[in-house]
């Protein structure tokens, strides 16, 4: 690696990433090549935002078109591409409505907000938001908080007050907390950064019908799960039931930030003119690229082909027999691999060095989000690479 590239970015990066030692200059597919030529298969995708991989002829071409035109306007006029993006999302999911900011904090800052209008307004004040232990929605203050995950909350106390934390996998625990003030559920329909936690059988219909019968909004964040990765276009249609509202980022703008809260219609006079408001969300490059994004993977072929890859990946981890591995687990392109100690930051490490990225989500837990293009024969190269990291 460049070794004043390194020391400057020391120097001048604020220090809140560890830094693995590569610098990558082009991507194509699901490879990524280094400074130094070096090539890597990636499954790890921009932390699952590179849905198409890297240098996607038709996303690319959406984005230069475009820029040609301009860059950026203003959220007071109207933009053909956010609307277009809109009615995909809508017309593919339980959504009547879009709203567009830029990350997945900011689009469950935006869900929160309009849980709490609506508890205003319809259930006599209520504002409380239940979340599950071991998620993750976010890193600014409010999505912090949903995060029930304590190592996070540990020096940003006092913390925005109604957020309460019940068990994932278990209704009994959710009922507990319901009162008369509360008004949503916020949940994961795979618990990605907690560690590829999976839902069992019937938790979400379950969890929709007490929601329904005490009046409670369910939100699913579906920043990581959502756009394909799981064989369906959004991870809920797996489990049977609708949510009310909708969190939707990562792969949305192409690469670019984007990130946008998809609401059912009995939520879409909640928010009124001046009840939010973003200056970059919706950005015009960006909703073209994600218009291309969902245009090409909201197929029969792609989505069907995120699954069989998946099944495929997930039956040759397991079939490897590693002495390491403790569970592999997951839906489609979206894998975790349980190891049976605390070694998963250094296998991600070895696994670099054998051309291959992926990330430790916990320090026990690989995670595997690869474009949903990845070929078979780069699968069958990161599975030996990841089995040699585990050695």
């Amino acid at each position: 690696m460049n070794n004043k590239l390194k020391a400057d970015d020391k120097k001048y990066i604020g220090n809140t990433f560890k830094r693995y030692d590569a610098v990558f200059a082009k991507g194509k597919g699901a490879e990524i090549t280094d400074t130094a030529g070096k090539k890597y298969i990636d499954l790890l995708a921009g932390v699952a935002v590179n849905l198409l991989g890297y240098n996607n002829p038709a996303v690319n071409a959406a984005m230069t078109a475009q820029i040609k035109k301009y860059t950026h306007t203003s959220n007071w006029f109207y933009s053909e591409n956010q609307i277009k993006l809109a009615e995909l999302l809508v017309k593919n999911s339980f959504g009547s409505k879009v709203f567009y900011v830029n990350s997945g904090a900011e689009a469950t800052e935006v869900a929160i907000k309009i849980a709490r209008k609506w508890g205003i307004l319809h259930k006599n004040g209520a504002y409380k938001v239940i979340t599950m232990r071991n998620s993750f929605h976010g890193r600014t203050i409010a999505a912090l908080t949903a995060t029930a995950q304590e190592k996070f909350h540990k020096y940003l106390k006092p913390l925005p007050e109604g957020f309460m934390y019940a068990d994932f996998n278990n209704i009994a625990s959710v009922e507990k907390l319901i009162d008369d003030k509360t008004a949503a559920v916020l949940v994961e329909p795979i618990q990605a950064e907690g560690g590829v936690l999976l839902p069992d059988k019937n938790y979400f219909k379950e969890l929709k019908a007490l929601c329904d019968k005490k009046n409670v909004l369910l939100i699913a964040d579906e920043v990581q799960t959502g756009l394909g990765r799981t064989g369906k276009l959004f991870a809920y249609q797996n489990f049977g039931f609708e949510p009310d509202m909708m969190t939707l980022g990562k792969g949305l703008g192409g690469g670019l930030p984007l990130s946008a809260v998809v609401i059912s219609k009995k939520l879409e006079d909640v928010y009124t003119v001046g009840d939010h408001g973003t200056t970059m969300g919706g950005n015009p490059v960006a909703c073209a690229a994600g218009y291309a994004v969902l245009k090409q993977i909201n197929t029969k072929t792609m989505l069907k082909m995120a699954l069989i890859k998946g099944n495929k990946l997930m039956k040759d981890l397991k079939q490897l027999n590693n002495s390491v591995i403790k569970d592999v687990r997951g839906i489609g392109l979206i894998i975790g691999v349980e190891l049976k100690s605390d070694t998963a930051s250094d296998a991600a490490a070895k696994a670099l060095k054998n051309g291959v990225i992926i990330n430790a989500c916990k320090p026990n837990v690989l995670r595997l989000v690869p474009p949903l293009i990845i070929t078979k024969k780069q699968m069958d190269k990161a599975v030996k690479a990841i089995d040699k990291a585990l050695c």
